[in-house]
């Protein structure tokens, strides 16, 4: 077809196999597409439509980056589309419906992939293409609002946990705060590092996927990064700086140990490097324990001759956090309040003998916190 710029789709197989009208290989393409990633009852077209909205090219390049598309640039992308709808979009030799499972896909993603299908010409092909890039970008990072990124693979988390803040019952301050500064970043302003601290069980890991649940619409996205993997959080978010999304790597139960290195590691990502940090990139972690490098009291009392420089070092990690937010453990009155919302929430009025039952079912595991009250309410509604 000697495409300008989507000259990359010309080396696909399937494509080959659409121009020259040959049914078998093109069958096993379609086919394999429409049950893995089909959101259409247009197959052949939403393959098409699919691998130019994850194509990288200059076109989509400059709309993730914001930028403006020259006339001269846009003529030659009118110039391939023209050539794209008459060539593979304007017949299709075969037919073929998916089953339509979910795929998992941001559902975002899953109505703009719909919407570029639908395109009735060339021009209003283009303009869906160029407006998909500027809003959600284009390969794995347009696809999902959740990721895991072990230092080598960033991975899509289909159908992500659909925790928000309504399930979550007081920390209202916690709540709020987290808001506000969510909000800020997502608006260009002026953000912090986030360190959500205290009890296990009191909702900070809570917080950060509801936080996603709620902004997701407006760009934001959580990629959790385990511990391990620290080290290459500066490869990572050169890759997210391309990206028109705003991201939240989610360090969850993070500790570490003296021998440990990787904390240095998260120091010079966060702050410390000659580079800027990316503009559309925060941290925030969760931890046990407000200071999250282990101290002895050896460490204390001067094992090294520079045992105020080793403390200053092991201090310095948790100041890279702009904002330390504690979680508490719930007191009886708010274990029990927390209960109480969720029952009623499921039309069943609190009594005496709930509250009893309650009580012994905090004492069985040890504490009362949100997540316990919460494995309460799910047992009794098993139950009842």
């Amino acid at each position: 077809m000697e495409l300008f710029i989507f000259s990359d789709i010309e080396k696909d197989a399937t494509i080959k196999a659409i121009l020259e009208k040959d049914s078998v290989p093109l069958l096993r393409g379609i086919v394999n597409f429409a049950e893995t990633e089909g959101v259409t009852d247009s197959s052949i077209r939403e393959y098409v439509v699919t691998l130019l909205a994850n194509d990288e090219n200059v076109v989509s390049g400059i709309c993730r980056a914001q930028k403006t598309v020259g006339e001269n640039l846009k003529n030659f992308a009118k110039l391939d589309t023209e050539l794209i709808y008459k060539k593979l979009l304007s017949t299709a030799a075969v037919k073929y419906t998916p089953s339509g499972n979910d795929t998992g896909f941001y559902e975002g993603y899953v109505r703009s992939i719909r919407e570029i299908t639908a395109a009735k010409d060339a021009d209003q092909l283009l303009d869906r293409l160029m407006h998909h890039y500027r809003t959600l970008g284009c390969g794995l990072l347009s696809k999902y609002i959740a990721y895991r990124y072990d230092g080598k693979e960033l991975c899509g988390i289909p159908n992500f946990d659909k925790t928000v803040f309504d399930d979550m019952v007081g920390l209202e301050r916690q709540k709020a705060v987290l808001r506000e500064n969510t909000q800020a970043f997502l608006d260009g302003g002026f953000a912090n590092n986030v360190m959500l601290f205290g009890d296990r069980g009191t909702g900070k890991s809570s917080s950060v996927k509801a936080l996603l649940n709620e902004y997701a619409a407006q760009g934001l996205r959580v990629i959790e990064v385990p511990k391990s993997a620290i080290t290459k959080i500066p490869d990572l978010t050169r890759i997210l700086e391309q990206s028109p999304h705003k991201y939240i790597l989610f360090l969850d139960d993070l500790t570490f140990e003296r021998h440990d290195t990787e904390y240095r590691s998260l120091k010079i990502a966060m702050e410390g490097q000659l580079s800027a940090v990316a503009g559309n990139v925060l941290v925030y972690a969760t931890s046990n324990r407000r200071h999250l490098i282990r101290e002895t009291w050896a460490d204390r009392d001067g094992g090294e001759v520079h045992a105020n420089d080793n403390k200053q070092e092991m201090l310095s990690l948790a100041e890279r956090f702009g904002i330390n937010l504690y979680f508490p453990a719930p007191d009886a009155k708010e274990y029990l309040e927390i209960i109480r919302v969720l029952l009623e929430r499921n039309g069943i009025e609190m009594n005496d003998e709930i509250k009893q039952e309650a009580m012994r079912k905090q004492m069985r595991i040890g504490g009362k916190s949100g997540r316990c009250a919460r494995q309460f309410v799910a047992e009794y509604l098993q139950r009842n």
